[in-house]
């Protein structure tokens, strides 16, 4: 039976519109051996009293201090919508040793934060 590992992405991550942010380097070496993955995430109103939308997408390489690519048949991991958002998303990444998730929030800038990001990577 293969343990699940809860991996901090985002931790009351910042990000205006049209804005994006990376997490640090995720080591999946020791802790994807069933390949399931999922990313919890909780979007809340930010400091401009809106939450914009934002998408979930990963980028991977095969060394830790590498150049992070996004793979050429990757699909965004999902969506928040405008409104306060709390959910799990499940997703299926190519093979690799190292990942990074990026959000990104849609739009262009505006003035204050419209959302903030706390998200886990959860995988077994």
């Amino acid at each position: 039976m293969a343990k699940i590992t809860t991996w901090p992405v985002f931790n009351s991550k910042s990000l205006s519109a049209g804005d994006s942010g990376t997490s640090g380097v995720i080591d999946l070496r020791h802790m994807a051996n069933a390949g399931f993955f999922s990313l919890s995430v909780n979007v809340n109103i930010g400091t401009s009293g809106t939450c914009g939308t934002t998408v979930f997408t990963y980028s991977g390489c095969s060394t830790e201090t590498g150049i992070y690519r996004t793979p050429s048949a990757a699909v965004a991991i999902g969506t928040c919508g405008t409104n306060s958002t709390r959910n799990i998303i499940s997703f299926y990444p190519e093979l690799m040793p190292f990942m990074k998730i990026i959000a990104s929030q849609t739009g262009s800038g505006t003035s204050g934060f419209n959302s903030k990001i706390d998200a886990e990577l959860i995988i077994q």
